[in-house]
């Protein structure tokens, strides 16, 4: 298990967390940001004992299920929320329809809610919004979450599983974050609301003469982050490499205050 960032950066990257405005609006759901800024305002120490707690645990190398982790260590360690289970499968017999991230207890109502969890990025074309995978796509992230993932804990099966351990779900929220990154030139829809967190995008040709600082996949949450001193790489091998691995990569560059993503010039067809 390797991956994980250090101590500060655990606890920017909490911090940030907490801040951050929501990817995907969570309406009609609720959204469980809501709850971890409150119980952050009722606790300012709330972020530095959850990065404490993750740095004494192995982390995987995948975003993702850092992300996880760290909305998680966040709900333990604060004083008006309970977790109460983590990826709690659902199934039909002997299948398995898919699990829900967490259960969440909110001490102040007593409610149990399933909370929804996705950290993405997503690059914008005249057409669609791409993830650096290009096979993950924004529209189909939106159909999974709303038409799956989220209705999955009202379903009959997932009331059989709740009622053997004596839960029931009083209802659901969503929690995302991440970012979406602009070609100039490209039309920005489908705008979801104005508040998420903007990027850039450029192909790997005719890029000004420059020296680039990569960012390691790791620090994608908060790019300010990632060791200045390493991970710097003048333009000449920022195309070679991107071509070579033929998959983008994100960069931070002087010319621009936010971060991008430099892709193949075949992207996203290829």
């Amino acid at each position: 298990m390797i991956g994980a960032p250090p101590g500060g950066a655990v606890m920017t990257q909490l911090q940030w967390l907490v801040q951050a405005p929501p990817l995907i609006p969570a309406s009609p759901w609720e959204d469980a940001g809501s709850w971890l800024l409150r119980e952050w305002q009722r606790d300012p120490a709330l972020p530095s004992r959850a990065a404490h707690f993750l740095m004494g645990q192995p982390q995987p190398s995948r975003i993702g299920l850092q992300f996880e982790n760290q909305v998680a260590a966040l709900v333990e360690h604060s004083s008006g929320l309970e977790l109460v289970a983590r990826n709690l499968p659902i199934r039909d017999e002997q299948r398995t329809l898919g699990e829900l991230d967490l259960l969440v207890r909110d001490l102040d109502t007593g409610k149990l809610w399933h909370w929804e969890l996705a950290l993405k990025f997503y690059l914008g074309t005249p057409d669609q919004w791409y993830g650096p995978n290009r096979r993950d796509t924004l529209a189909r992230k939106i159909a999974h979450l709303h038409g799956e993932q989220l209705p999955r804990s009202q379903s009959s099966q997932a009331s059989r599983t709740l009622s053997e351990t004596g839960w029931k779900v009083d209802g659901q929220a969503l929690l995302t974050r991440g970012r979406l990154f602009y070609r100039s030139g490209h039309p920005e829809q489908p705008l979801r609301h104005p508040r998420h967190e903007r990027g850039w995008w450029l192909p790997a040709r005719g890029l000004p003469s420059q020296q680039w600082h990569t960012i390691p996949r790791t620090f994608w949450s908060c790019p300010s982050m990632s060791d200045k001193s390493t991970n710097t790489i003048d333009t000449r091998s920022l195309i070679d490499y991107v071509e070579e691995h033929s998959r983008p990569v994100m960069v931070l560059s002087a010319l621009r205050p936010e971060p991008g993503f430099i892709v193949p010039v075949t992207w996203p067809n290829t």
